[in-house]
């Protein structure tokens, strides 16, 4: 199915929860922040956030500090 990943087409299997995309292609679980169709996704919820056709993710550098 096809997806976006920051702004770019992707192609990925049915039935892929968004841990498995990323880890396909390379991205490790700490190094990003993710969101789904604008929506946040913790890290700990990406095994259980399947991807649909069309689906817009993005990744970006988490922000820490107060």
């Amino acid at each position: 199915m096809q997806i976006f990943l920051n702004g770019v087409a992707q192609h990925c299997a049915d039935q892929v929860s968004l841990a498995s995309f990323l880890d396909s292609i390379g991205i490790t679980p700490t190094s990003c922040a993710t969101a789904v169709n604008q929506v946040f996704v913790a890290r700990e919820q990406r095994a259980n956030t399947m991807l649909r056709p069309n689906d817009q993710i993005m990744t970006f550098e988490p922000i820490t500090g107060g």
